[in-house]
């Protein structure tokens, strides 16, 4: 139940709200106030929580019953129960859809995403070309669905090259893409225009932690930014891990994120072409080798059993995998490569599908045990 009540801006007009049973404390007892409330299921959601510099007041759904009194003055020894003028809240729009239409032809409505990244501050999107001419339209609504979000892109290009580079356009907000994204604990600053990255597999960064036993020595091949090496390094297990990759920007922001995780003298950022050193640095030293370039790593599994210790150890392999290629024949090829380094496998352990990164088209992420 409500009334009318005039209420003074800060620009000296009036206007008339209406008035609401409320819940009145000192600012320090707000979050207190507030979950006796929602336990009460007494307080309205549709109305914003005002506060002054001393208090703090709540809108409720109705005036509180002999019950709720007791309930109140158990939580909270000073309170006010009063009706006071609230502001209704925005309603939130909760998908694009919701705030491009009408500001779209319909028939390209259906063309809209429906699912996109987040890395820190910057969204990347899969835009069909149907909608280029509308993507400042499109990146400006995905910015109000994402308050904290900088800049949004959109995906031009393949990861390609050696460097595992994409290319973007810009569909709102700022071409500057450096970016800090926060992931369980863990910082990875980084650039997308200028190294690979991926927050769909947090997953997998937290399951290869989770295998990682005490003291043990692990290589990662193709460690980009390092997300997957710092993840292992920050679980605490690892003796030392050694990060390789080939792209100088990549190497450079991963000394960046060893001294933003505090992980100086747990892992190694190493700039080199991991295939080509094996003969001399860290030959036959790894108990697990991770080898996170799913378009070439079948190549390079000879390279990546020259890493392990002569006893053996494990290999995280990700590869993609198209319909029509059964997981079986993809065994058998690795048997093959592990055979080729003088090396026997004694098992897999567990394949997985990582993602579809395109029709009928997905990630594997194979756990090799070799001897």
């Amino acid at each position: 139940m409500s009334n009318l009540a005039s209420f003074r801006l800060q620009n000296g007009d009036w206007i008339d709200l209406a008035s609401y049973p409320s819940l009145k404390v000192a600012r320090h007892l707000g979050q207190v106030a507030l979950s006796v409330a929602r336990r009460l299921n007494i307080l309205d959601r549709e109305l914003r929580v005002t506060s002054t510099k001393t208090d703090v007041i709540i809108p409720l759904s109705r005036m509180p019953s002999e019950e709720d009194l007791v309930a109140i003055k158990s939580a909270l020894k000073h309170y006010q129960i009063l009706n006071y003028p609230f502001r209704k809240r925005e309603p939130r729009m909760r998908s694009l859809i919701e705030i491009l239409n009408g500001r779209l032809p319909p028939h390209l409505m259906a063309c809209l995403p429906r699912a996109y990244d987040v890395i820190g501050d910057v969204v990347i999107l899969e835009l069909p070309k149907s909608l280029l001419a509308y993507g400042q339209t499109v990146g400006d609504a995905v910015k109000q669905l994402n308050p904290r979000c900088r800049t949004v892109l959109a995906k031009a290009g393949p990861v390609a090259d050696t460097f595992r580079a994409r290319d973007f356009l810009t569909l709102s907000g700022e071409q500057t893409t450096i970016t800090e994204h926060s992931e369980r604990g863990c910082l990875f600053r980084l650039d997308p225009r200028k190294v690979y990255f991926s927050p769909r597999l947090s997953y997998e960064r937290q399951r290869l932690a989770s295998k990682v036993m005490r003291g043990e020595i692990i290589v990662d091949m193709f460690a980009g930014a390092g997300p997957i090496s710092i993840v292992i390094a920050r679980s605490g297990n690892a003796e030392r891990i050694y990060a390789f990759d080939i792209n100088p920007e990549a190497v450079l922001f991963m000394l960046q994120n060893i001294k933003l995780n505090s992980l100086r003298g747990k892992m190694t950022a190493i700039l080199a072409d991991v295939t080509g050193i094996t003969a001399n640095m860290l030959f036959h030293s790894a108990d697990r080798v991770i080898m996170n370039l799913p378009e070439r790593s079948l190549m390079f599994i000879p390279e990546s059993c020259s890493f392990l210790k002569p006893e053996g150890g494990v290999i995280h392999l990700y590869t993609f995998a198209s319909e029509g290629v059964s997981r079986e024949n993809l065994s058998v090829l690795i048997r093959e490569r592990v055979e080729s380094a003088g090396r026997r496998l004694v098992a897999i352990e567990a394949v997985r599908t990582v993602k579809a990164v395109a029709p009928r088209q997905w990630q594997l992420a194979y756990d090799i045990r070799v001897a």
